[in-house]
């Protein structure tokens, strides 16, 4: 199946597209995306998100003007950049070939792209309205308005423009302009980074996936209510557009399919919608292990593994193992504890020095850096690893016995009353990052 490309280009651009489009052919197919004004990016991206497999956009101050709440991680973009090299050559034949041009009666918008160009703004014209303002689209109006208002005040002899779009007005208005575009090749080489970057992605979320689940109960379900618990994860699939693979195997349901439609399920890893339904279903808690694979035995060892996390965790939870032994959960927010069950060399060393285990204090670190501190209290490291809060003292006070914490008594979020006992973790920094040897 070909990549379907959207391109969002003023039309001035078009030229170059066009040309590409024709080699291109037999691995993509061009959705052209035409602009005539900054305010219209964000509505075409959002109204072709869906059915375009990457976008190209033709510079970063385009790119800009989309909200990045709106951008969608598994929609590659790749952006036509703003190459100052371009401007400097076009300076440069101008000065060779036009020698009584005056610099200093020519705008230039670029240069309040660019930041390394300025210093050498103070040799072109200073007159116009100052680009200053923090609305990106409220600075690309100003700069139009210049254009025009300079050339009709006799005020320049020429602008240069790093914007497609402003080529319409300013040829209404008669004013002498140059667009400084990037290469053809420039432009060639951006679409086969992209058509390689969605290449793998395809390929990747062809990859293996099982999902093991279960349901607590007080004795083995039997195999009617293993039968019941494939039906809720049938119609689930069925209400998610996706083929029903569930089987019952080994005392467990098995859910076999794609690491694209797991991706789908869990919000990328972040929140399972899987585990969501079933909750609203079942009254007993519910334990889905995820796992990929280059194969589905490989997967199905790695779900396996998943739901024995899930198992250790105390509520219903969803976690999930790729190939690389990295564990991620318990998927119920979009902040989730990561870490692997092969582990960092530099922090395995480091619980062995402390006596404590390897994977408790990776999901300490994990916790750590989701809360962006490194002063936990026993009750945030009971949370992160699902133990009373006595476990997690026994924990802490190991950590402090190796001298890798120090106490600190603080108060939180305005709190009255005593201020609370909190543990500073010393091999963190103040964001809770893991601090370099």
């Amino acid at each position: 199946m070909k990549i379907k490309l959207g391109i969002i280009t003023p039309e001035t651009h078009m030229d170059y597209f066009r040309a590409i489009e024709e080699e291109m052919r037999s691995v993509c197919q061009f959705r052209f995306l035409t602009i005539s004004n900054f305010r219209e990016t964000k509505d075409l991206y959002l109204k072709n998100l869906g059915s375009v497999d990457g976008f190209v956009i033709s510079g970063r101050m385009l790119y800009e003007s989309i909200d990045k709440e709106c951008l969608d991680e598994k929609v590659p973009i790749h952006i036509l950049q703003d190459n100052e090299n371009l401007l400097y050559r076009e300076l440069f034949r101008l000065l060779l070939t036009e020698p009584e041009l005056d610099i200093s009666r020519i705008y230039v918008d670029y240069a309040y792209v660019i930041d390394s160009f300025s210093e050498f703004q103070k040799y072109l014209t200073h007159e116009g309205k100052p680009i200053n303002s923090d609305d990106l689209l409220e600075r690309v109006e100003t700069m139009l308005e210049n254009h025009i208002t300079l050339w009709e005040e006799q005020k320049i002899d020429l602008s240069i423009t790093a914007f497609g779009h402003f080529v319409p007005e300013l040829k209404k208005h008669g004013v002498k302009y140059i667009l400084i575009r990037p290469t053809l090749e420039s432009v060639k080489e951006t679409i086969r980074e992209i058509i390689n970057e969605i290449t793998i992605l395809k390929l990747k979320s062809q990859r293996a996936v099982v999902a093991c689940l279960s349901t607590v109960t007080a004795q083995t379900p039997s195999e009617e209510q293993l039968h019941e618990l494939k039906v809720l994860v049938g119609r689930f699939l069925h209400s998610m557009n996706l083929a029903d693979t569930a089987q019952i195997s080994e005392g467990f349901v098995r859910l076999y399919t794609t690491y694209g439609n797991f991706m789908k399920i869990t919000s990328n890893a972040h929140n399972c919608t899987l585990l969501e339904y079933l909750e609203g279903c079942i009254s007993d808690k519910v334990k889905i292990g995820w796992g990929s694979g280059h194969e589905y035995f490989q997967a199905n060892v790695n779900a396996t593994k998943a739901h024995r996390q899930a198992e250790a965790f105390t509520d219903s939870c969803s976690f999930f193992i790729n190939e690389e032994q990295k564990v991620i959960g318990p998927m119920r927010s979009m902040n989730v504890i990561q870490f692997s069950e092969q582990g960092d060399p530099e922090i395995i060393a480091l619980a062995k020095r402390i006596g404590i285990n390897n994977i408790n204090l990776q999901k300490i670190m994990s916790y750590a850096e989701i809360m962006r501190t490194n002063k936990l209290s026993s009750e945030d490291v009971a949370e992160c690893l699902s133990m009373t809060v006595r476990g997690a003292n026994r924990i802490l006070n190991k950590i402090e016995e190796s001298k890798y914490v120090q106490t600190v008594f603080e108060k939180r979020d305005n709190s009255k009353g005593r201020p609370k006992k909190y543990y500073e973790l010393l091999f963190l920094d103040k964001e809770g990052h893991k601090l370099s040897k």
